[in-house]
């Protein structure tokens, strides 16, 4: 007969493997270029028309104010965190080549949608008009 078992077995802590690491952090920080270009979109798009539309309201030109499209740019701003989040739940526990390979579509599914509200702004943005 065996012994039997001790009353509490130790838990045992997970430790990250240096790869997932390494494909974390490539990944956030191309991230972070997508998301300090659409913080820089945000402001160098509102700005400039908060500015005109104050210019036009004090000189009684009302009728020529734009708005600015806050939707889109908020969207900008938060699908390269969003899709980081994703990719991390999604990869938890897939081996190497698969978490990779899921990084990489989250990449490129934000990257489309970076570029394709960029060029929706920039198409539907006027000023003065």
């Amino acid at each position: 007969m065996s012994a039997p078992a001790p009353a509490s077995t130790p838990v045992r802590a997970r430790v990250l493997a240096p790869w997932r690491i390494v494909v974390w952090v490539v990944a956030a920080l191309l991230l972070a270029y997508v998301t300090t270009q659409a913080v820089g979109n945000f402001v160098g798009v509102s700005t400039p028309i908060l500015a005109n539309n104050e210019f036009l309201a004090k000189n009684g030109a009302t009728a020529l104010q734009s708005s600015v499209p806050w939707t889109a740019l908020v969207l900008d701003v938060a699908i390269a965190p969003v899709g980081f989040v994703v990719a991390l739940v999604v990869s938890r526990r897939m081996p190497p080549a698969r978490t990779i390979v899921v990084f990489l579509t989250a990449l490129c599914a934000v990257s489309a949608l970076w570029f394709s509200l960029l060029q929706y702004v920039t198409t539907t943005t006027t000023i003065g008009s």
